[in-house]
This record gives structure tokens, C-alpha cells and sequence, in this order.
């Protein structure tokens, strides 16, 4: 690890948000201290609320989980429960987006989930070239075709690790993912729905509803905002959300954020516009959760 995210000033003990990394990816360390290392360059007043977005935040980052097998995801989940049972905010920077189901584990069960990602993530089961990249270990350890960054989200919800959940931004997934969704109760808020004509405020309505006194879980990949301004994704899709759009869904939660994540940023050369924006998300996440 480089530079640590956002600041060194505080402490592990002064500390009420603990930052980590998990290197699960081909190229997930570089593009996990790529987010640290834009987190120094980004203005942390916001001109348009006129407050210090870490005005409560004291985030400690204790460096990254290095992986060499898949039951080292494990350590993902016991670095989590340790976090949350110092009262502690957990903040993971991935990495694949199956890190997350590992998070999961470790969170209440009563927690409402909220995911903003391009793509369902409810695959019963699924192998290609992509998720190979994104769960990429080394050359010994095989990716599991039951469970890994397109399936995470159906297996989190056959194990009853959340209340409820709603997928925000999404516009990737096929008819057996929509039945799948309809079925398990799990919401679907597509990029079509928010941009349309007051889709945003009436998405903003229900994220309020969802959460409204209960603890919340929010996970961010990266590939739900628009290539135009986040290239740097390991599986683009047209049709994104701007980062507007983003603040304003934030900024409607009614609960109480216990945990996050940012995942899936993909580090490319000669380009830090998506670190930059990833660095700035986790500003506003972090203004809303402590």
C-alpha cells in the first residue's frame, strides 16, 4: 500500500471508519491504491452544501487483504465482525464484487442492502472470461462458477444475509435474473427508470421508504455511473447514472449506514477520471454515514 485513503491524521483508535482493501482481481492493487491515491487530491468542502463532507469521518486505513486461495475470503468476513465490534465503520475498496458477499457475512441480518451496480448480479450460476478476470487469485485457484461477482447477490439472498435489497442503476441482466428478483422480493431500480421524467425523485421516495430507521449496507460498483465518466470499470455499460444522480439517491437514505464498499474499478493508463470520481462517492457516502 501507498498512500493510505483519504488522510493519515487520525489514529486506529481515534478512528470511527476503518478502510481496507481486498485484492481479489487481476489488477485489483493497482486499482485499489489508484482510489487511495486520488482520495488526496480531492477537495473535501463541498461548495454546494458549504460543509466539510468529513466533517464527523475519522477514517484509519489498515492496508489490504492479500489472497492466495478462496478460503482466504474468509479473512474478509472476520476483518469485518472485528471492525463493527470496535463500533466502527467498515469501508472495503475492491476488487471484485465478490468481496462484498464476504462483507455480508459478517453484517446483520436485518440489514437493508442497497446496491448501486449496472448489472443484477443474480446468476444461478456463471463462467466466462470476465468473471475470470474479476475473481482472478492467481493461477492456482479456480474461479467457482456458483458463486462469484455475477452470482454473489442471488446466493447472499438464498442465505437470508439481508431484510431487504434494491439495485439502483441497474440495466444488464436477463429474464431468469428479472424472475429471480420478482420472486425473492429483491427491487429493481433501472438507469431507464431514473432518468425519465421524475424517475429520480420518485427512486428517491423509495430509497427513503426502504430505509427509513433501519440499518443500511450500501455497496457501490463503479459500472453503474455512465462510461463517459467512469471508463476505468471492469464491465461497462451504456445508459449510466451521473454522479447528481448518485447524490441525490445518497442523500435520501433515511438510515443508518453501518457499512460500504466501492468495487470494481479497473485501473487504466492515462486516465484517473473514474479514481477520482470513485474517491469523490466515497466523500458523500461517508458525509451520510457517520
Amino acid at each position: 500500500m501507498g498512500k493510505p485513503l483519504i488522510t493519515n491524521v487520525y489514529s486506529k483508535e481515534e478512528s470511527n471508519v476503518i478502510a481496507f482493501g481486498v485484492i481479489l482481481g487481476r489488477r485489483a492493487a493497482e486499482s485499489v491504491n489508484a482510489i487511495r491515491e486520488a482520495s488526496w487530491f480531492i477537495e473535501v468542502f463541498d461548495i454546494a452544501s458549504k460543509r466539510n463532507l468529513l466533517e464527523r469521518a475519522r477514517v484509519y486505513d489498515i492496508g489490504d487483504i492479500k489472497l492466495t486461495s478462496y478460503d482466504d475470503l474468509e479473512n474478509v468476513t472476520k476483518t469485518t465482525s472485528s471492525i463493527l465490534s470496535e463500533g466502527k465503520l467498515p469501508l472495503m475498496l475492491g476488487g471484485g464484487h465478490l468481496a462484498t458477499y464476504h462483507v455480508l457475512k459478517a453484517m446483520p441480518k436485518d440489514v437493508i442492502l442497497l446496491v448501486f451496480d449496472a448489472h443484477c448480479d443474480l446468476r444461478e450460476s456463471y463462467m466466462d472470461e470476465k468473471i475470470v478476470e474479476l475473481d482472478y487469485i492467481n493461477e492456482s485457484a479456480m474461479v467457482d462458477k456458483r458463486l462469484n461477482d455475477a452470482t454473489w447477490l442471488r446466493w447472499a439472498s438464498e442465505e437470508k444475509m439481508f431484510k431487504k435489497a434494491a439495485v439502483i442503476g441497474v440495466r444488464s441482466g436477463d429474464e431468469e435474473q428479472l424472475a429471480y428478483a420478482k420472486k425473492s422480493g429483491i427491487l429493481l431500480i433501472t438507469s431507464e427508470k431514473l432518468l425519465s421524467r421524475n424517475g429520480l425523485n420518485a427512486a428517491a421516495r423509495i430509497l427513503s421508504n426502504l430505509t427509513r430507521g433501519r440499518k443500511v449496507y450500501l455497496s457501490l460498483d463503479m459500472d453503474v455511473f455512465d462510461p463517459s465518466i467512469a471508463p476505468a470499470v471492469d464491465h461497462p455499460e451504456p445508459l449510466g447514472i451521473s454522479f447528481r444522480e448518485f447524490t441525490k439517491l445518497i442523500k435520501s437514505i433515511k438510515g443508518k449506514i453501518i457499512g460500504c464498499d466501492v468495487v470494481c474499478l479497473r485501473k487504466i493508463p492515462d486516465n484517473e477520471v473514474t479514481e477520482f470520481l470513485a474517491a469523490r462517492a466515497i466523500l458523500e457516502i461517508l458525509s451520510h454515514a457517520t
